[in-house]
């Protein structure tokens, strides 16, 4: 899954966007932050399933995240 963020600094701080599900991550460091986004989108999707998956389901593909600007 692949989805864009909008990385800012701002008062010694970052905070890493994802406009497309609303999450964010904010961090110390650019790097901080997008890790920060990416716990939080793992938490927002893994919210999204209702049931427990198959026993042979294939796991999620990880999260990639794209920094659109910055």
């Amino acid at each position: 899954m692949r989805v864009a963020a909008v990385l800012t600094a701002a008062a010694g701080r970052w905070l890493a966007y994802c406009e497309e599900v609303d999450r964010a991550g904010e961090g110390a460091t650019a790097e901080e932050a997008v890790a920060n986004l990416r716990q939080a989108l793992l938490e927002y999707f893994g919210q999204a399933e209702a049931v427990a998956p198959p026993a042979d389901a294939v796991p999620p593909s990880p999260i990639e995240i794209v920094v659109t600007s910055g």
